[in-house]
């Protein structure tokens, strides 16, 4: 990727405006949810997804969007020195630690999911459709752990790309 050579500009605007349609696509994403959600399942359910729970996950996201982060920095640092057995190595431990991590998290959440939402004041009469929400995002959390560590793995060798293409595929799937 010769993302470090030629007209700058030029190189930071094709490595920025996919992640900025990434942006676009993440909040597509969450739109098509809520309006599913409100219109075929009722205003409790939709109340359920937008409150407490949508904290949370906002809080999960941020999460992972700072673990891939961290990893990135890493990872575009012994790339950009052309170091690639080092390369490999933070990879292989960035993803090892995505797995961990996803099981734990997976295991907390569906555990602690009533009483998080209890501590957050989440109402009784969408306490069932919260705990549901929460406790399938959580049965499915290596998904947006393992797109968030990827997304920042490629992004770290300059290919801002392919992240985009799987997120818009995954939204495609999800509108359908």
């Amino acid at each position: 990727n010769g993302i470090t050579s030629g007209v700058i500009w030029k190189q930071l605007l094709s490595f920025f405006f996919p992640i900025l349609l990434g942006i676009f696509f993440q909040q597509l994403y969450n739109t098509v949810d809520a309006v599913v959600v409100g219109q075929f399942v009722g205003k409790e359910a939709l109340a359920a997804v937008g409150g407490s729970t949508g904290t949370l996950i906002n809080l999960l996201i941020g999460f992972f969007v700072g673990l891939s982060s961290g990893a990135t920095v890493i990872i575009s640092q012994f790339y950009g020195g052309q170091q690639e057995e080092q390369v490999s190595k933070a990879v292989h431990t960035a993803a090892s630690l995505s797995l961990v991590v996803a099981m734990l998290f997976t295991i907390a959440g569906l555990a602690f999911s009533v009483p998080a939402h209890r501590a957050m004041g989440t109402p009784e009469d969408i306490m069932g459709h919260a705990t549901i929400y929460i406790q399938v995002y959580f049965a499915g959390i290596i998904f947006p752990i393992i797109y968030n560590m990827g997304s920042g793995i490629l992004r770290a060798v300059g290919d801002s790309k392919r992240p985009l293409y799987f997120l818009i595929v995954s939204c495609m799937v999800n509108v359908v």
